[in-house]
C-alpha cells in the first residue's frame, strides 16, 4: 500500500560525460531547470537532486523520489523528458544508466520545503 505522504519509489540516473565534464552538463541541467521542469510536468514527482561525483570529473547522477513507479514511467514517456535529453545530447556526448528502487524504510531530520 502506498503512503500518500512518503516517497514510495526512487529513480537514479547515472550519467558519464564522454566529451566534456560533469560540471558542464550539470550547469546546463541546472540553468535549464530540468528538475523543476520535471516537477511541473508530473504530479507524482516529489524530490530531485543532481549530484556531482567526488571521484570522477566526468560523472554525475540525478536521484528522484516519486509517489509511485507509475509516476516515474509517466516521466520516462514524457515529451518534456525526451526534449531535455535531446537538448543535452546536442551539447555533450553521454552514456546513461537508469536504476529503479522501491522505498523500504525512510528517516530524515531535514525539513524540506
Amino acid at each position: 500500500m502506498l503512503n500518500e505522504k512518503a516517497i514510495n519509489f526512487w529513480s537514479k540516473l547515472e550519467v558519464k560525460v564522454l566529451n566534456g565534464t560533469a560540471k558542464e552538463a550539470a550547469d546546463y541541467h541546472t540553468q535549464r531547470r530540468a528538475i523543476e521542469e520535471c516537477a511541473a510536468t508530473i504530479d507524482g514527482f516529489q524530490y530531485g537532486e543532481l549530484m556531482l561525483s567526488s571521484e570522477d570529473d566526468n560523472s554525475f547522477m540525478i536521484l528522484c523520489g516519486w509517489h509511485s513507479e507509475e509516476d516515474y514511467v509517466e516521466w520516462l514517456k514524457s515529451p518534456v523528458r525526451a526534449q531535455q535529453f535531446e537538448d543535452l545530447s546536442k551539447l555533450l556526448e553521454v552514456e546513461t544508466k537508469e536504476s529503479k528502487y522501491d522505498s523500504f524504510h525512510q528517516f530524515s531530520q531535514l525539513k524540506l520545503s
